[in-house]
């Protein structure tokens, strides 16, 4: 599955509604709403190793994909358990600002414009956020 920066991951867009969602990847292998915000419902496809976040205060579309799948690439490259210097340096050196945070058993690579999470462990990349992107007034831009 391509990667694409403000737009989605493969066939998956966001802004797509669940009942689309569904009748591509068929139905999630659990359902959830977050923890932390109520009006995030998620769907968790466990042999894709994917998690798709709907917000219910924006009509209940996809606003926000997280994955270990193997199979992402971004650049024709793969990305999951690459090192993170090389997928930066390499098929995502366009992408620029990275701000990198230090934990102690991960870090994280975030660049905000894109809304992309690169979350590392023993430096090569672990898994993937991306977002819809919003604009200076924290607005939603959908597709």
């Amino acid at each position: 599955m391509q990667l694409k920066p403000g737009k989605g991951l493969g066939e998956l867009t966001f802004g797509m509604m669940p009942d689309t969602v569904v009748a591509k990847l068929g139905k999630p292998d659990k359902t959830f709403v977050a923890d932390d915000a109520e009006d995030e419902v998620i769907y968790q496809y466990n042999e894709l190793r994917l998690m798709l976040t709907f917000y219910k205060h924006e009509n209940d579309r996809l606003g926000y994909i997280r994955t270990s799948n193997p199979a992402i690439t971004y650049g024709g490259q793969p990305i999951i358990d690459q090192p993170i210097t090389a997928v930066l340096e390499g098929s995502m050196k366009g992408i620029k600002k990275w701000r990198s945070e230090k934990y102690d058993f991960f870090d994280t690579y975030l660049n905000e414009k894109s809304w992309i999470v690169l979350n590392v462990e023993y430096e090569r990349i672990h898994d993937i956020e991306i977002g819809v992107p919003v604009d200076d007034d924290d607005v939603y831009i959908w597709l």
